[in-house]
């Protein structure tokens, strides 16, 4: 239950920062393993309610494996028309070498 509560403030926190960023914010996406929990998504569902902001979760049974979110959302940007063009063999792909 304290992990919950946690949880709830550090978005409620994160929520104030992004209308700061993004005054025009439509929504909470909560995924990954995180949304497969029924309190979690209960409790992050009341927040988002407090903040006048609806709450985006994939269905469970797509929450429980990074592989499986990170191609779903891929799958939605392809979608919106936010995919980016595949890589050239001249693009530079050292660019988060440290």
């Amino acid at each position: 239950v304290v992990a919950v509560e946690y949880l709830v403030e550090r978005v409620e926190r994160a929520i104030g920062w992004a209308r700061e960023a993004e005054p025009g914010l439509t929504c909470v996406v909560v995924a990954g393993g995180v949304a497969a929990n029924g309190e979690v998504r209960r409790q992050l569902s009341g927040a988002c309610g407090r903040a006048g902001l609806p709450m985006v979760c994939p269905p469970v049974r797509l929450c429980t494996d990074n592989g499986t979110m990170v191609a779903w959302a891929g799958m939605l940007r392809l979608w919106l028309g936010l995919a980016e063009p595949p890589l050239r063999e001249s693009d530079e792909l050292d660019l988060f070498v440290e």
